[in-house]
């Protein structure tokens, strides 16, 4: 450490008061210099590279410099093993001011190599390992405005043929935070997604048709990522996503990820009631029964009410779906419908479907119950023994509580509420009911309860 720090005060002196390259030099027909400068560059090369390979960092400062300033194209390890010199000087310093110069030095490293290499390397993966070097050394201090201009620039630059390939999602990561930073640049960040949405799209294929399934494997989590941040940025609406998908869906009708992608994004943000969403949901659910499709399709069913189609579909993307959970709710979004329909027997057979897949789907339960409290005054003759009814809802709402500790207080909020409406005890008495009595709740409910009075 002693060694690196006495070294680093030497790299001050190279950054602070490093010499103009000698007159006459030609980067192009004698990349190392002439006669003893020739000689000179090829043992600084020498010495940098055995030096900075066992990342002796301290012993490779000086003959790295020398072959910087004096012979800048002759080896593109100087720009390989420029910056980890330099990085290592700024992790051993203490001065802010010096970390400063390292930081300005490192980018500085780069544009030099843009300069002599930027034809070997293109230009935009030099940025990009620019742009990862700044973002490493400023750390929590990182311009957000300076990685997305550098990033926007390679990525523009680059489109499809991106390297390194998360340079896509960095850049989207900067964009997304301008538009946080900054409200009005909600445009700007929505064409930066749905542009680089499309490079990445076509990098993939590139991938694909080259046979390098790794990397278009790794762009497609790339993708994910960026699709995600997204979708939750808010950024999104139904204008916006409908819009962009509107003239892409009859070309892409016979592309599966492509359909599935554009009904994720579509139901994320809340329209999948469109008929775009709709046409694509058709689409898909021709090529491949997907439970996205079949959703799609029984909410459409839904729009014409055409219930019978609705529960065949809802039914069926329940089966499709490999997430119980999503199962169950997608049973209970139809309980749902059925109910504010008041079609309670149709609402409680897919509440009950919901169980089959989840059977710790309190919620499920409390819509039972709320379905038997909604018809307590319509099942028996005599109004009366209407309070039997409040006792069959709340047997479903301890149900619920003891499967799903989550929905305790909500249930137990609607059983105080419901046995206020049991039968007292004197009217239970001139009926011949007794609290303890098993009575049948005849009707659509069709069940056994235990009676409660109060």
């Amino acid at each position: 450490m002693k060694k690196l720090l006495l070294s680093g005060f030497a790299a001050l002196l190279l950054v602070a008061g490093a010499s103009a390259q000698e007159a006459g030099y030609d980067p192009v027909n004698a990349p190392f210099g002439h006669g003893e400068d020739s000689i000179r560059c090829r043992e600084n090369l020498s010495l940098m590279q055995t030096a900075a390979k066992a990342e002796a960092y301290e012993s490779a400062l000086r003959p790295w410099n020398e072959a910087y300033e004096n012979c800048p194209a002759s080896s593109k390890n100087i720009y390989i093993y420029g910056p980890r010199i330099f990085k290592a000087l700024y992790a051993a310093e203490t001065s802010e001011a010096r970390k400063k110069e390292y930081i300005d030095k490192v980018m500085e490293i780069y544009d030099t190599r843009m300069k002599y290499y930027g034809d070997e390397d293109a230009r935009g993966t030099i940025l990009a390992y620019k742009t990862y070097d700044y973002m490493e050394l400023m750390g929590d201090n990182t311009d957000q405005k300076v990685v997305y201009d550098w990033l926007g620039e390679a990525v523009n630059e680059m489109k499809d043929k991106m390297y390194p390939l998360d340079a896509y999602s960095y850049y989207m990561v900067a964009s997304l935070s301008q538009y946080l930073t900054d409200n009005s640049k909600k445009d700007q960040y929505i064409s930066d997604y749905f542009k680089v949405v499309e490079y990445v799209d076509q990098a993939i294929a590139n991938y694909k048709a080259a046979g390098d399934q790794s990397n278009a494997d790794y762009l497609g989590m790339v993708k994910e990522g960026i699709v995600k941040a997204f979708v939750a940025s808010g950024a999104g609406d139904c204008k916006t996503l409908n819009e962009y998908y509107a003239d892409k869906v009859e070309p892409n009708k016979s592309d599966k990820e492509f359909l599935n992608e554009m009904l994720d994004a579509l139901s994320s943000v809340g329209c999948s009631e469109s008929d775009l969403y709709f046409t694509a949901s058709e689409y898909l659910y021709i090529l491949e029964p997907s439970a996205s499709a079949a959703l799609g399709l029984a909410n459409k069913s839904l729009r014409d009410k055409d219930y019978d189609t609705a529960v065949k579909y809802y039914s069926e993307a329940a089966k499709l779906e490999t997430d119980k959970n999503k199962s169950s709710d997608y049973m209970m979004q139809l309980a749902g419908i059925f109910s504010n329909q008041r079609n309670f027997a149709r609402a409680r057979s897919a509440a009950y479907e919901a169980l089959e897949y989840n059977p710790n789907n309190g919620e499920a339960y409390i819509l039972i119950a709320q379905l038997y409290a909604s018809s307590a005054n319509n099942i028996f003759s005599e109004p009366e023994k209407a309070g039997l009814v409040y006792c069959a809802a709340v047997d479903k709402l301890q149900k619920a509580r003891s499967v799903d500790p989550s929905v305790a207080g909500k249930a137990n909020s609607l059983i105080n509420r419901y046995s206020a409406g049991y039968m007292d005890t004197e009217t239970a008495f001139m009926m011949g009911i007794k609290a303890g009595d098993t009575v049948h709740i005849p009707g659509w409910i069709n069940e056994s309860t235990t009676v409660r009075l109060r």
